[in-house]
C-alpha cells in the first residue's frame, strides 16, 4: 500500500494537529414547535453544540440555526447485520431566527402535524416549554449539518491518515478542515479511502484514510510549505 501513494506520509501525531469534517445526516422528526425540534438520530448530540437545520418544506428547504438543550441514549438497534446501533433522542432550541423563517416553520407544522392537533394553536403554550409541540403525520426527516473533529495521524501531499470516534462509508466524499496554525484551517474535499477499526473499547476509534480531491491553489502551497518543512526536519534528524 506504501508503495502505490503518490506521495510520502510524514507522521505527524506528536504535533497534535486537529482535522475537522463536515457532514450532513438525516433524523427522524419526533416532534417539532415553532421554537424547537425533537429528533431521533444514530448519532449523539452534544449538549451545547450549534448545528444548521434544514426541513424539506414542498420545494423549498427551510435552514435554521439551532442548539443542543439536552441528548440521551433512547433504544439500541439491529441493522441488517445484526450489529447493535445506539439510537439517541436530542431536544434542540431555534436560535436567532427570522420572522420570515418562522412563518416557513409554521406553515410546515400546519401541513405536518396529525389530525386531533389540527385546530391545537400553534403559539400555544405548553408548561415550561414557550410553545406546544406538535407530532408529526409521517416519518418526516431533518437534515442536521455536523462539524466533527478528528485527529490527523499522518499527512502528505495527497492524503492523510486520521483517527476518529466514528467510522465513515467507503467512498464518501467529506468537506474538511487541517488546523496546521491557529490562523486558518485548510479546507479540501477528501475522498474516504479506507476505515479501520483500531480500538473495540468504548468509545471505538478508526483509522480513516482520506485521499484528497479538491483544494485551492493557495492552500495547496500552505500544504506543501508544511510538508518541506516536515521533509527538512528529517533530513536533519537523519544526519546527527
Amino acid at each position: 500500500m506504501q508503495d502505490k501513494r503518490r506521495h510520502k506520509r510524514f507522521k505527524v501525531a506528536a504535533r497534535g494537529i486537529k482535522g475537522e469534517m463536515m457532514f450532513a445526516k438525516d433524523m427522524e422528526i419526533i416532534d417539532i414547535s415553532v421554537g424547537g425540534i425533537l429528533l431521533k438520530a444514530d448519532k449523539r448530540l452534544n449538549p451545547g453544540s450549534e448545528h444548521i437545520l434544514k426541513l424539506k418544506h414542498k420545494d423549498k428547504v427551510i435552514s435554521v440555526k439551532s442548539s443542543v438543550v439536552w441528548s440521551f441514549l433512547s433504544e439500541i438497534q439491529k441493522n441488517p447485520s445484526g450489529d447493535s446501533i445506539p439510537m439517541y433522542t436530542a431536544g434542540m432550541q431555534f436560535k436567532r431566527v427570522s420572522k420570515e423563517t418562522i412563518n416557513e416553520i409554521e406553515n410546515f407544522i400546519k401541513e405536518h402535524k396529525k389530525g386531533e392537533d389540527k385546530k391545537v394553536d400553534i403559539y400555544k403554550s405548553n408548561g415550561s416549554r414557550l410553545y406546544i409541540r406538535f407530532h408529526i403525520v409521517t416519518s418526516e426527516k431533518a437534515t442536521l449539518d455536523f462539524h466533527e473533529s478528528c485527529k490527523v495521524n499522518q499527512l502528505s501531499l495527497s492524503g492523510m491518515l486520521i483517527e476518529s470516534e466514528h467510522a465513515q462509508e467507503i467512498e464518501d466524499r467529506l468537506q474538511m478542515q487541517i488546523f496546521l496554525s491557529e490562523d486558518k484551517p485548510i479546507k479540501l474535499l477528501g475522498r474516504v479511502a479506507s476505515c479501520l477499526l483500531i480500538n473495540d473499547d468504548s468509545p471505538k476509534h478508526f483509522d480513516i484514510g482520506i485521499e484528497f480531491l479538491e483544494m485551492s491553489k493557495q492552500d495547496g502551497e500552505i500544504l506543501k510549505a508544511f510538508i518541506n518543512s516536515l521533509q527538512e526536519k528529517n533530513k536533519g534528524l537523519s544526519s546527527l
